[in-house]
């Protein structure tokens, strides 16, 4: 079955994108919402779908479309010019669950420094990379434990939606509902 194709919604001013070709994996996507503010939220996420700089994927959509309809409800939106999106695992695969079948190493330096460089600059960061891929237990947590230690080391405010699964992980912002509560997460 054929997935839809998204746009990146209208309030959404430039996208901006680090793809690596050779490897199909994207570092990070950078969504201009307001060119007037300039702090930076930064969202984690599993893994890219489809997103690039000229269309999105039902994930980027609800995320960008999730911060933008609460901009006045959490002070921790007010001021967002940009939304930045990050991943546990950088390279491109709509169907999760076929990760494990993929012929890279699923945990990569380059993302973890990605990951470190930029939650140093933005300090505000959403979770919401959900439960494990099949396959990937392991991997996935020791990603989960990189990723909480950098968040740690550079101080960031981190927050979730809605709520945490009965494994501990935020909720997968494709799945968030636009009147799902923001919530601190203590590291």
């Amino acid at each position: 079955m054929n997935k839809p194709v998204y746009k990146h919604p209208d309030f959404v001013i430039k996208a901006y994108a680090k793809r690596i070709e050779k490897g199909n994996k994207r570092l990070w996507l950078s969504l201009n919402i307001d060119s007037n503010l300039k702090d930076s939220l930064i969202v984690i996420l599993k893994n890219p779908s489809r997103a690039t700089e000229d269309i999105s994927d039902k994930t980027v959509y609800t995320v960008t479309s999730y911060v933008h309809k609460n901009r006045n409800k959490y002070p921790q939106f007010k001021n967002i010019g940009n939304v930045i999106i990050l991943n546990l695992i950088p390279f491109y695969q709509t169907y999760a669950e076929l990760l494990a079948t993929s012929n890279f190493n699923i945990i990569d330096k380059g993302n973890k420094q990605t990951i470190n460089e930029l939650t140093s600059k933005h300090k505000n960061v959403i979770i919401a990379w959900g439960d494990h891929p099949k396959g990937l237990y392991n991997e996935y947590e020791e990603l989960k434990r990189a990723t909480f230690d950098i968040l740690k080391l550079n101080k960031n405010q981190v927050y979730y939606v809605d709520k945490l699964s009965k494994k501990g992980n935020p909720k997968h912002g494709q799945v968030w509902g636009y009147d799902d509560e923001l919530k601190r997460y203590k590291l």
